[in-house]
């Protein structure tokens, strides 16, 4: 079974689908993670203006999800990133090379063959309409900018990263702006997913949600 869940940056599907899938014990496939994983390369080599060369390094990506008691670590290689693409430079980074044809063109591939390997909840911007247009339950989480910046704000505070909320807010938007009218794979809600506003749920309250959508499926199934 696979469970599509798509949505804006900071409307809490990564945290969400994190621990839903430990609960049922599911695999998870964070398709952002692998896009962060081109992003630091490229900004690393300092290619991440050049299409072509994030195209490059998307194809010769050799990319890791490993289990960890505290949560699932990312490799490039035998290089553990898992801190290191969630920093806010990659953050900016990962704005300019997501949207790049040549990127998910070639990220594609991967995202498809990790999320066949079991019962997988798969989260990002374009799996229900493009990576897994047949899956069998899709979902689109949302909230607020504001809501979604004061979540941004306790993830970077906790690494140590200082921003004003105003800044936040801005970036989200800026982003929404972007992800919504890319001309490759715009983030959108597909007509048979499941809209759910995180914006005035608590945690506990969102898993909760996202797994009464999924025993529903599995009930009709």
């Amino acid at each position: 079974m696979i469970v599509a869940v798509d949505g804006p940056s900071g409307a809490g599907k990564s945290t969400v689908c994190r621990e839903v899938a430990r609960r049922l014990e599911w695999s998870l496939l964070d398709t952002g993670a692998i896009y962060r994983c081109v992003a630091l390369v490229a900004r690393e080599r300092g290619v991440d203006g050049d299409a072509e060369a994030c195209g490059q390094i998307a194809r010769e990506l050799d990319i890791r999800f490993v289990a960890a008691p505290k949560g699932q670590r990312v490799f490039i290689g035998t290089r553990d990133v898992t801190t290191e693409i969630r920093t806010y430079e990659t953050t900016q980074c990962v704005n300019h090379v997501s949207p790049m044809a040549e990127v998910r063109a070639e990220l594609l591939a991967i995202q498809r063959r990790l999320g066949r390997l079991g019962h997988t909840i798969v989260e990002g911007r374009d799996i229900g309409s493009v990576v897994f247009p047949d899956a069998d339950l899709k979902v689109f989480y949302t909230a607020s900018a504001e809501a979604r910046a004061r979540r941004r704000m306790k993830e970077f505070a906790s690494k140590g990263e200082s921003l004003s909320f105003e800044d936040v807010v801005e970036q989200i938007r800026q982003r929404d702006e972007t992800e919504y009218h890319r001309a490759c794979s715009p983030l959108v809600r597909c007509a048979d997913a499941v809209l759910l506003d995180t914006s005035d749920l608590d945690f506990e309250r969102s898993c909760r949600a996202l797994m009464d959508l999924i025993a529903r499926v599995c009930r009709e199934n």
